[in-house]
């Protein structure tokens, strides 16, 4: 892709109701460990899912024991396991986040796209889109 057509793709994408200059970051959700009770990952787009946690097997309970072999005696009961959404990479557009989550589905667990913006006093990032004729307000 040429810089006139990502300039296209910036200005004429979903800014997702987002102050330009945006940025796009794909997240990850990533297991942060178990949490006690009472206790549950820091920010609104955290979570608690219930897992099966295992010691004795190659893998993890859920999915790699047999129903015989989950016993009190073979496996632990069910945890709390903390999930966050965690920066994985960043893209001006949304199309470009979501070419990479396809080539690289692979490598990672559940993504999504998450729309940022720039920040008044980041100046470098300011100047640098507007020296290259990128949308910014």
């Amino acid at each position: 892709m040429n810089i006139e057509e990502l300039k296209k793709e910036y200005a004429s994408q979903d800014n997702r109701c987002t102050a330009y200059p945006i940025y796009v970051t794909v997240q990850e959700l990533t297991c942060i460990g178990v949490m006690a009770e009472g206790f549950s990952p820091i920010g609104d787009d955290s979570e608690i899912i219930m897992e099966h946690s295992c010691d004795n097997c190659d893998k993890n309970c859920e999915g790699g024991c047999d129903e015989e072999k989950q016993t009190e005696e073979h496996c632990e009961e069910d945890l709390p396991m903390g999930y966050m959404w965690l920066d994985v990479e960043f893209f001006l557009t949304i199309k470009g986040a979501e070419e990479y989550m396809k080539a690289n589905a692979h490598n990672h667990g559940k993504l999504r796209t998450y729309v940022k913006w720039f920040e008044d006093r980041n100046f470098e990032m300011r100047r640098l889109l507007t020296e290259l004729g990128f949308r910014t307000k």
